[in-house]
């Protein structure tokens, strides 16, 4: 797999899981970027992926459909904190290399990521030509839902909102 491949991959498995869950408003606070790999930081590198959503109202049942559809992939998972109501789900292979779903992210919001596996090349150069492609205007994959940095602090507070919202109208 190629680079540029591996990026598609992570971003593409990151949104295909999302469908599987009952929740709109997914964003990502950033761009799916290159870094170094660990094994290999001089000569490979790996991209990265993450999403961002309102918390469900069902975190355990949403970690179970992500856990059963991530093992249909042919993945390795492995769930914790399933006795505190909100699970993280962790899965190995398939598609990627590895990839996680955190019930309890920051500002009561579910996060969902994964890493491609490494590829030869420079994250820097990759990173930059994607900054290029970026300045002349075109759009890379995952960059259709990105919230500039400026603005994370406003989509918090719509989670916080929309969370707020569902604990008072719940039955």
């Amino acid at each position: 797999m190629t680079a540029r491949e591996g990026r598609d991959a992570v971003v593409g498995f990151v949104k295909d899981s999302s469908t599987k869950l009952d929740i709109t408003g997914w964003w990502s606070r950033g761009t799916a970027y290159a870094a170094p790999c660990e094994n290999d930081p001089d000569n490979s590198s790996q991209y990265t992926y993450d999403y961002w959503a309102p918390r469900g109202q069902d975190p355990v049942g949403d970690a179970q459909r992500i856990a059963k559809y991530w093992e249909s992939l042919g993945m390795k998972v492995r769930t914790t904190g399933k006795e505190s109501k909100t699970p993280t789900v962790y899965g190995t292979g398939g598609p990627v290399l590895r990839a996680d779903f955190d019930t309890q992210a920051a500002e009561e919001s579910y996060r969902m990521g994964a890493i491609a596996p490494c590829s030869p090349g420079d994250y820097s150069v990759f990173n930059k030509e994607d900054d290029d492609a970026r300045n002349r205007g075109e759009v890379l994959p995952g960059d259709d839902v990105m919230v500039p940095e400026s603005k994370i602090g406003e989509k918090f507070d719509e989670h916080l909102r929309l969370a707020k919202k569902k604990t008072t109208t719940a039955p």
